[in-house]
């Protein structure tokens, strides 16, 4: 089964606090694709988050620990 990772994006914004911005450096992205990300799944703009960028940001967060 595929991960939600758009909305384990939005749960890790929240438990951190965290901005469009901050979010968009962590995972070197544009801040304009972190807020697509952030959208509605019903919402044109909306695209899905890949699971490498999650778990990167998983792992930056000290949500989950790197290993190989």
């Amino acid at each position: 089964m595929m991960r939600n990772t758009n909305k384990r994006l939005l749960t890790l914004i929240k438990k951190h606090g965290l901005t469009s911005s901050r979010v968009a450096e962590l995972v070197h992205v544009q801040q304009t694709t972190v807020q697509k990300w952030r959208q509605s799944p019903g919402n044109i703009a909306w695209r899905r988050m890949p699971p490498g960028l999650l778990e990167l940001l998983e792992i930056k967060l000290g949500e989950t620990k790197w290993h190989l």
